[in-house]
């Protein structure tokens, strides 16, 4: 994984103020959590990810909410073989865990043990939590979702291009079609995963194991499931990949980012048992305050853990037949249909214009400060 040393922690730099910071804790524990009095919180953190003075800010909020809190840190977990005993008993039991630490990665798609609300925390840094993609009330995230996600499931197929080539489209399996929907849960929010995430980021997941095109690859990013050295690659030029019903059946590019791209595949798919040539699943950015300054040549898990949020992103997930795959290859501002209709549109979640979503988001938030796009990506 990543270091802070990526990101200017340097408390005379901050771009954003402590109230800033305690807004967004308290935005995450009052309406992501769901936190009440009384609660036993766990934070657990990533040695050279977290930036402390984020986590006292937590830690001191959950407390002025009265919450017994522990604070937790831990070194970067490899996979899932590499998960500490001592520490997933530690989050079994609390009522709320903050997950300031990509082991929760392993657990996003994956049923779990143990009770009580876990949120896996985006913003580990003093000012991605101060910034307006921690400030925007959690419950205008949801109503965002409650209302994209039945549209975009209702739909019988989805087609996705970008501006270098990309001309992916595929079917969406309809009820009792295979492959099984997951389980609703009571703190489901949409997003496909099996704890919730703050700030909420993506739309729920789309199998592509029927989906046939071209898809350009530019970067392989990890998906948070093992840790590969290197971990990830951006390559010197673009490559075109063909895919049908989501294997890989050919490559088109310069020879050398072709022969990288390649290998890389292979050598993780080796490392973890898994056919490295599949796409097997996709989805895609839809909170535009999401604002990314450090870019991918400073640390592609570090830039992907918070791009994949912004509408101009949307990541395929690869290697592997199962989701999330090993690998996620972002491609830069899609347009993506749904039965024909733009719902993104050159990377701008386009669904967020209709007057009916910004009416129903106003009880819980301003849909001026909610949804005014962040362009800056890092690339």
């Amino acid at each position: 994984m990543g270091t802070l040393e990526r990101f200017n922690c340097d408390a005379s730099h901050r771009k954003y103020s402590e109230q800033d910071v305690r807004r967004a804790a308290r935005n995450m524990l009052i309406d992501g959590c769901e936190m009440k009095a009384g609660d036993e919180v766990l934070i657990l953190n990533e040695n050279g990810i977290t930036e402390p003075a984020a986590s006292d800010i937590i830690e001191d909020e959950a407390r002025k909410l009265g919450g017994r809190v522990h604070v937790m840190w831990t070194d970067t977990v490899k996979g899932p073989e590499d998960m500490p005993p001592s520490v997933v008993k530690a989050f079994e039991s609390p009522d709320v865990t903050i997950f300031n630490h990509m082991i929760a990665g392993v657990l996003r798609m994956v049923p779990f043990n143990g009770r009580g609300m876990k949120m896996l925390n985006f913003l580990q840094t003093w000012d991605q939590l101060g910034s307006p993609f921690g400030q925007v009330p959690y419950k205008v995230w949801l109503e965002v979702l409650k209302n994209l996600g039945p549209r975009l499931g209702s739909a019988k197929s989805w087609h996705i291009t970008c501006p270098l080539g990309s001309d992916l489209s595929g079917p969406i399996p309809q009820p009792g079609q295979s492959p099984k929907q997951a389980k609703a849960d009571a703190k489901a929010t949409g997003d496909g995963f099996t704890l919730r995430t703050f700030p909420l980021g993506v739309c729920q997941v789309f199998d592509s194991m029927q989906a046939s095109g071209r898809l350009v690859v530019r970067w392989l990013t990890p998906s948070g499931i093992h840790v590969f050295e290197p971990n990830g690659i951006a390559l010197a030029s673009p490559v075109m990949i063909e895919i049908h019903h989501g294997r890989i059946t050919g490559f088109d590019g310069d020879p050398q980012a072709v022969a990288q791209l390649r290998a890389y595949m292979e050598k993780c798919g080796g490392a973890v048992g898994k056919e490295p040539y599949i796409v097997n699943s996709w989805h895609a950015g839809i909170n535009p305050r999401c604002a990314v300054t450090a870019g991918p040549d400073q640390g592609l898990d570090q830039w992907m853990y918070m791009v994949h949020a912004n509408p101009r992103i949307v990541h395929f997930h690869a290697i592997g037949p199962v989701q999330p795959g090993e690998m996620s290859i972002p491609v830069v501002d899609p347009t993506i249909e749904f039965d024909g209709e733009k719902v993104w549109d050159a990377g701008r979640l386009v669904f967020l214009d209709r007057a009916d979503v910004r009416d129903k988001v106003r009880a819980f938030g301003d849909p001026d400060f909610a949804f005014q796009h962040e362009l800056e990506i890092g690339v």
